[in-house]
Order: structure tokens, then sequence, then C-alpha cells
């Protein structure tokens, strides 16, 4: 298509009489002869009815950035000569009325300026060229659309506040103007067995002075094909093939994703007479401009096609659907969206932080404990009545060589025998309310939007002698005298699962508590003194992949196993360092 170009030309001319010259070399000043109008620049969104983009405004600016000349029609100033001071100027021409900032129907906006100096008793010439300043857009359907019932194309600009325009088949189609953005391309389609299919196209590095040409046609086979660019010039054509069955025979359909933060389960249906041999997944994130194609698995007795997405990226939205192609058929599903999740990080995983409140210490800063409160607490509150804390930080046995670790130390808490024995303990939840000396009520649990497949991370463990035996201890276990065990446990629960020690009816059973869609804990065997510092990974066993948006993660540390009985060892101490969560395709429980 050829450049619209707009050749405005400014004749400065000093022709005069001598004496005149005379008279203005001794007054400094020269002449400017308007053969063209001069730029009004009309701020403003709104498109006036009369709108006439060809007729162009001229505003002449001083170096000063002054309005010096000013006219909405450079005809009225054609022939017209102008007295200009000695100096450097710009001359702007532009659309009168409009400034392009819009979107609408047959409203080109023109624009171009140019620098020019005016000398004492000297002419000046200014050429200036007015070129399209916004984009041009022109929808053609091909005569084989005309068997669909209805088809609207949709086109919407990324600038916010600028409205999306309609070209529908059957009527009108003038071409659309938008300011200079990013485009996104939606058809809506309605065949004659009343079936609705939609797809979309984004158009990125859009410029000013293209026009971008968008032709939709059927494919004579049904195929799939991607988006053709034709560049002739200045001219952007984009060529599209709609990929949808006329007659409907066969229908694909892609169902939502189970999106996790870096993979995807995806699912899908097809009717009519398919080779499933045949059948693709196609997926890209929303923003690419390429689909890129992965297997599907038939499930022939759930009649359906699977497949998992894998090395996606958390928090993003992807687009996929069900492609079918062999021989000459080719078919595709309506395209479905999802988000990943998010990879989200464990709150001070590397305990580095901690902040001490009303004598009780807290594994967080001072500036989250007063916003958010504590992702982590312990059994501290009920310590702190007898200035003990069995959990804080300790800054002398890290795992690195630096920064500090949690210190979980198992004690007797009181005077005499009077008291109890507290294991030392770290947990993502909330301290509840004391019951008295008997014990207290804990929320465990945090609000988490994410679904981890491990918990990495190191703890140095020093075991003692059991030298208290609460009375609700279970038979079997915890006897005195035998070696404690430490404990390390980890959940993802429907719900923050409260629990009260003075009650054994609270504590749930977490490998068959229907809250519960994923657990794991670390064997007996592991839970000994360790002699130094020991890594251990923890998969999450998850017993239901679907999505629920909100989950609560539980994850608790205890120097003594038993300690929920008010059973242990005095002797115990635990160290806990540099906690990650390990984000991948989960383990599922047998």
């Amino acid at each position: 298509m050829k450049k619209i170009y707009l050749f405005l030309t400014i004749l400065l001319t000093t022709w005069m009489a001598v004496s005149c010259q005379q008279e203005d070399l001794e007054s400094n000043i020269g002449y400017l002869r308007i053969e063209v109008g001069t730029n009004a620049y009309v701020d403003t969104k709104a498109i006036p009815e009369n709108y006439k983009p060809l007729q162009i405004a001229i505003q002449i600016v001083d170096s000063k950035g002054d309005v010096v000349e000013s006219t909405d029609d450079w005809e009225t100033l054609k022939g017209t000569q102008l007295r200009l001071a000695p100096g450097q100027y710009t001359v702007k021409a532009s659309s009168n009325g409009f400034d392009g900032s819009e979107s609408g129907f047959d409203v080109p906006y023109y624009a171009g300026s140019q620098q020019i100096t005016i000398e004492t008793g000297k002419e000046v010439t200014a050429n200036i060229t007015c070129t399209l300043a916004n984009v041009k857009v022109t929808v053609n359907y091909d005569e084989s659309f005309q068997k669909f019932a209805k088809a609207t194309t949709t086109v919407s600009s990324a600038l916010e506040g600028v409205a999306a325009l309609d070209f529908v088949m059957g009527s009108e189609l003038k071409p659309g103007y938008f300011p200079v953005s990013d485009l996104t391309v939606t058809v809506n389609v309605t065949n004659q067995a009343g079936q609705q299919h939609s797809q979309s196209t984004s158009i990125t590095g859009v410029k000013a002075r293209k026009h971008y040409i968008l032709n939709f046609k059927v494919a004579d086979a049904g195929s799939i094909e991607k988006p053709t660019i034709t560049i002739n010039g200045e001219e952007i054509i984009f060529n599209f093939t709609f990929d949808v069955s006329i007659e409907a025979s066969t229908k694909l359909e892609a169902l939502p994703a189970n999106a996790w933060s870096n993979f995807a389960y995806l699912e899908g249906s097809a009717e009519g007479e398919i080779d499933p041999a045949a059948m693709r997944f196609e997926y890209k994130a929303t923003d690419a401009e390429e689909w890129q194609t992965c297997s599907a698995t038939y499930d022939s007795e759930g009649q359906k096609y699977t497949a998992t997405l894998t090395n996606l990226s958390p928090a993003t939205q992807y687009n996929y659907r069900l492609t079918y192609e062999k021989n000459e058929n080719a078919y595709a599903s309506e395209v479905i969206t999802f988000t990943t999740e998010g990879a989200t990080a464990l709150p001070n995983g590397d305990m580095e932080d901690w902040v001490q409140k009303d004598g009780v210490w807290y594994a967080t800063t001072d500036d989250e404990f007063t916003t958010n409160g504590s992702f982590w607490d312990s059994g501290n509150k009920g310590g702190s009545l007898m200035s003990k804390n069995p959990t804080q930080g300790n800054s002398t046995i890290v795992h690195t060589s630096n920064g500090k670790s949690a210190e979980l130390k198992s004690q007797f808490i009181g005077v005499l025998s009077f008291g109890q024995f507290a294991a030392g303990n770290l947990y993502a939840g909330q301290f509840g309310e004391l019951q008295g000396m008997d014990g207290a009520s804990i929320y465990f649990g945090q609000p988490f939007n994410s679904r981890p497949s491990a918990l990495h991370g190191w703890f140095n463990y020093t075991s003692g002698k059991i030298d208290y035996r609460g009375s609700n201890t279970p038979e079997g276990v915890g006897i005195k005298g035998t070696d404690d065990l430490c404990s390390i446990y980890i959940a993802l629960s429907k719900e923050k699962i409260l629990i009260d020690n003075t009650d054994i009816s609270t504590f749930p059973d977490w490998e068959t508590d229907k809250r519960i869609i994923a657990y794991s804990r670390m064997d007996d065997a592991d839970a000994v003194t360790t002699n130094g510092w020991k890594e251990f990974t923890l998969d999450f066993k998850y017993r239901s992949l679907e999505p629920l948006g909100t989950y609560y993660l539980i994850i608790v540390f205890s120097a003594s196993k038993y300690g929920d009985y008010f059973t242990g060892s005095t002797g115990s101490v635990m160290y806990i360092d540099d906690l990650e969560l390990v984000y991948g395709q989960p383990t599922i429980q047998e």
C-alpha cells in the first residue's frame, strides 16, 4: 500500500522593496509568507463529529516554547506574509481537532514538524512531510467466511482507556484507527449449527504509519495455519486462516487446567471419528507468539486425553488448546487460559530474624510481627510465665559460617515439682490460649497460595534420655530412660488445625484426616542424635491433586516427639537452619 504523505510547504520569502529591506534591517525583522496553516495542537479525548483529518492545523513555536502564530486551517494563511523576529522556530503541523489518542473509525491522524531559522534579511523554505501518526487497521472477510452465521472481529489496544473496535461481518467495514500500542485481535464466529468459536492473536511491535490488514478466511481443508506476515514497503499485511469446522462434525474440548507453580495437568475430550494418535495439546505463554506442542495420552476408559506440561514459569498466564491433524483434516478446541501458582518462598526459612515481644521470642522481624504477626510460633508464650523461652535464635551453632539457627531446647518449666515438661518446638501457626499449667491450645497452619512438593533443610539434634512422661502418653512409647526422638512433619490442609493438648481427642490422625490433602514426616530412624548437621528432605505426599486456591501450610519441629503428651527429655536439643520449600511434580500417596 502506498505511504500516505501530506506535503506542507511553508515558503519564507524576504522579497520586498529596497526601502523596506533597509527599514527591516534596521529594526531586526524578517518576513514569513504562509502557504499552509499552523497546528492548533488540540489536546482532547473526544473525536468531533465533523472531524476532517486533512484540514491541517499549524503552530509556530519559538525557542522558548511560546506559540507565536497558529491557525486551525493553513488555507486561511495561504499567500499571507508574516513578520518574525530572527531566531529558531519549530513549525508543527497536524490534523486539526483531534490528537490521535483515541480509537475510532475513519479518523486518521496526520502529523509532522520541522525546525527553521529566521535570519534578518534572508529567506528560508521549510518542507514538512505529514505522515499517518496513528495505526490503521482494516478487516476483510473472505467469501468462505460467509458460511458462518455470524462473525465479529474485535481489535483492542494495550493502552488503558482506549475503546476496542468491532468489525462485524455483513456491515460496512470502515478502517479503524488506534493510538500506537500493541493490539489484540479476537475473532468470534457462530456456525450454522449454532456453535460459537473464538480465536485470539496478539500483534506486537506496532508502529505508526503501519497498515494492518486482517484477512480472514476458512481453510479449504480445515487446516490450522499460523498467521503469515507480508511486508510491502511500510505496509504490513497479516493473513489469518481461521481453524474452525463449519459443519461441526468433529468437536474438541479442552477442560480447565490444574495448574501448579511450574507444571500443569491438562485434560480434553473429542467427539467424532478421529485417530487418538493424531491428538495433540498446544500451549504458550499468553504473551508469546508461537504455540508449542506436547503429545496427548488417551484414556480409553475415561474417554479423555491428558498431558502434563512441565518447565512452566510460576505466576504466569498460559493459553492451551486440544488439536487434531491427520491427512486433510485438522481441528482445534477453544483456547483455555490458566495461571500457574506462585513458587512462594518460606518466610524466614534461614532462621536469621528473631524479635522479642513481652518476653517472648518469635522467629520474625519487628516490622513483620507488627504488620502480619509471625509466620512461626512456639510454646514460648507458656514458658515466658517462668521467664523461659525453650525456642530462640542461636548464633553459635549454625549450619553456615554466620547468621543464626533456631534452637529448640526441651525443658521442665516450673518450680520444684509444680510445673510441666515443655518440648522445644517451632511451627507454622499460632499459639492459642494457656489452659492453666495443664497445657494450651494451638492453631497449626498458615494461609498459603502455593502447593510445594517438598521441604528441604538442615537439622542438628542431640537426644537425651526421657525423664518426664505425661499421664496421657500412649502405651508403649515415651518410656522413661529410653532415648528421646525429635520430630519433623509437614502438611497442607484445607483449614487451620486446632489442637488442645489437654484433650487428646483433638489430636488429628495426620495420615487419615480428611482436612489434610498432603502430609509427610521424618522416620524415627532419622530422628536420633545426628552428631552435627544433617540434611533432610521431606516430600509432601498428596492425597488430592485438585486445586483449592487457598491452603494452610503446616510445618512442625519438636525436640521431643511426644512433647504434645508432656513426654520427653530435658537433655534434648534441636537446631534447624536453612529451610526452603521445593516446587515440582508431587509425590502421590499410595
